[in-house]
Order: structure tokens, then C-alpha cells, then sequence
């Protein structure tokens, strides 16, 4: 990378509240360090308890999806490669990730994700419980890890509905494509 831009990036970041961010390919062991990180992070911006669990766990949430639904690189190292990063915008924070997914994953991702957006919040936490109890999640979704929890943690966790969006990957022909998600905490 040219310094230059490198000197747009730290700009852009700073004009848009970026107080935290990693680009990179996550494993177990790269999430545990980000999170004990952030951890210190939000302590030292002397944040009420409730709103540093929220991003806490929003973080988390988002990490783990791509650890479990990320595509992978294609390349021999360890981990799946995405990139994640919070902010903060006057009172409120933001917390936004981004992976490469199959292509072929979009519309039932865009399914479940448009279902979350048009929940109440009573709505998300009925069907947490709902979700929680649901012994037969694995038969009924091959594909999820975890009966679509974490997308419901984070929606449970914002102020404002999940936004996502998917964006091509010229580089793999088709196959995959970026998927982006930001939850405002």
C-alpha cells in the first residue's frame, strides 16, 4: 500500500468514528485475542455496563459467523478471511462486518435476514426462546450452526434494524460474493 493511501484510510476511518478495526483471517484464537482487546477498549471509553455487553457481544456474534460461515481463502493459512470493525456516531456505536460467502447462500441469507429486520423486539426475543427450545433446528437448516441465534442476539442488541448488503467478488467468477452486516448499538 502506497503511505498515501494509507493516510486517506486512517482519514476516512477518523472522519467516520472508526475506534476499532481488524482486516484479516480469523481463527479461535485470533477472535479470543480481538475480544479480550476490545474488552479493555470499551472499558476505557467509560461505557454504562448494559451498552458494553451489547457491543460485546454484537462483536462476538459477528466474529463467529465468519469463523463459521465465512468462505474460506482458498489460500493454506488458518482461519477465513473478513474484516470487522466498530465505531461511534454522536451517542450511538456501530459494529459492521464483512466476509466473502457462497454465492449460492445470498437469497437464504437475505430470507432470514430481511425476516429479523421486520421483528419487533419482542418478536426477536420470543423467537430466541423460541429457538433455544428447538431440539430439531439441525434437521430443519443444515447449513446453520446455531438455529440463527447470533443473528437475533444482534438484532436483540441494536437500536435500529440490521443492515446488510452482498456485493460481487470479481475475483472468484461468480462463486462468491462480500456479504456486509452493521448492527447500531
Amino acid at each position: 500500500m502506497k503511505i498515501e493511501l494509507f493516510d486517506q484510510f486512517q482519514t476516512q476511518a477518523s472522519m467516520n468514528g472508526l475506534i476499532y478495526y481488524f482486516s484479516g483471517n480469523l481463527d479461535s484464537p485470533m477472535v479470543a485475542a480481538l475480544a479480550d482487546t476490545l474488552k479493555e477498549r470499551l472499558q476505557e471509553e467509560g461505557l454504562a455496563n448494559a451498552t458494553r455487553r451489547k457491543l460485546f457481544s454484537t462483536f462476538v456474534e459477528m466474529a463467529q459467523n465468519i469463523l463459521h460461515y465465512g468462505a474460506p481463502s482458498g489460500e493454506t493459512t488458518t482461519g477465513k478471511p473478513g474484516a470487522i470493525g466498530m465505531g461511534r456516531e454522536g451517542d450511538q456505536f456501530w459494529v459492521v462486518c464483512g466476509n466473502l460467502v457462497l454465492s449460492e447462500h445470498i437469497a437464504r441469507l437475505t430470507e432470514k435476514l430481511n425476516a429479523v429486520r421486520s421483528m419487533s423486539l419482542d418478536e426477536i426475543k420470543a423467537q430466541y426462546r423460541k429457538q433455544l427450545a428447538n431440539e430439531e433446528h439441525s434437521t430443519q437448516d443444515t447449513i446453520s450452526k446455531g438455529a440463527g441465534l447470533g443473528l437475533l442476539t444482534i438484532a436483540r442488541d441494536s437500536t435500529e434494524p440490521i443492515e446488510f448488503t452482498f456485493a460481487a467478488d470479481p475475483a472468484s467468477s461468480g462463486r462468491y460474493a462480500y456479504f456486509y452486516i452493521k448492527a447500531v448499538v
